[in-house]
């Protein structure tokens, strides 16, 4: 039992164990330090992760505004025919909407810019009480009188000066009405990006004056947005003239506004 316990005593104070577990002991120490200061590296570099960092920045809105006149006309054209009997309903509703069309053409309307709206045919009712058995039907009867074909055009005018004769003609040759007319620009993207440029134009003055209130410069733009405001302009009271051939469409004067938010970065 002494010999056991001697042996013992005799490795715990054997230098060479006594330098390996101060050693080990040591290393411990070092790996727990390092595994530390990992761990708070790798939290900075993945913070911002799917999240852009925030810098100092300028946000300012602009506007443009360029005024122009609708330079085409878009309106709808239907003729409308009440018969007997659907096929006779059918073929003299074709025979008018085909004769607006040749007079479309013939003043000049591109075959491309006439188009198929709609078409339909409804059965016209009407109550009778002749030959009904009143007992049984005390308000009579409803029966089919006839059928209605409508059949309708999407026409584009591009020449709007032309537009009141177009329409006059057009219900000569045959249309039973023409409606939803509405004047656009034909080239809306042109005069839109003249607004546009207007409108950064507008935003970038502000932005300067903001920043040389505060004593900084301003970088480059970090965001952009947009929007416009493009009426259309529909037929209203007081804007015809004459009547018949001499028929004329006044056009009035469209406003065109582009607005924009812009932010800039502080340099």
């Amino acid at each position: 039992m002494e010999s056991q316990y001697f042996e013992k005593e005799t490795k715990m104070d054997n230098p060479l164990n006594k330098a390996l577990t101060i050693a080990l002991i040591i290393l411990i120490f070092i790996g727990i330090i390092y595994l530390f200061f990992g761990i708070q590296n790798l939290s900075k570099e993945t913070r911002y992760i799917g999240v852009e960092p925030t810098n100092n920045t300028i946000e300012v809105s602009g506007s443009g505004v360029v005024y122009t006149v609708p330079d085409t006309a878009v309106a709808s054209f239907s003729a409308i025919t009440e018969e007997q009997t659907i096929n006779l309903a059918l073929t003299k509703n074709k025979e008018k909407i085909n004769r607006v069309i040749d007079f479309l053409k013939r003043q000049g309307v591109n075959e491309e810019d006439i188009k198929n709206l709609d078409f339909n045919v409804y059965p016209k009712y009407q109550w009778q009480t002749t030959g009904v058995d009143l007992s049984v039907y005390p308000n009579g009867r409803r029966v089919i009188v006839g059928y209605e074909a409508v059949e309708s055009l999407e026409v584009i005018i591009r020449n709007s000066d032309n537009i009141g004769r177009v329409i006059q003609g057009s219900i000569d040759a045959g249309a039973s009405q023409v409606s939803n007319l509405k004047f656009i620009i034909n080239d809306e993207e042109v005069i839109k990006e003249e607004a546009r440029k207007l409108a950064i134009e507008d935003a970038e003055k502000k932005a300067k004056e903001i920043a040389t209130l505060l004593g900084v410069r301003i970088g480059s733009a970090s965001g952009f947005t947009e929007e416009y405001d493009v009426p259309k302009f529909l037929l209203s009271d007081g804007s015809t003239t004459g009547s018949g051939a001499d028929m004329e469409i006044v056009v009035r004067e469209n406003k065109i506004e582009a607005r924009v938010n812009i932010l800039y970065d502080i340099k």
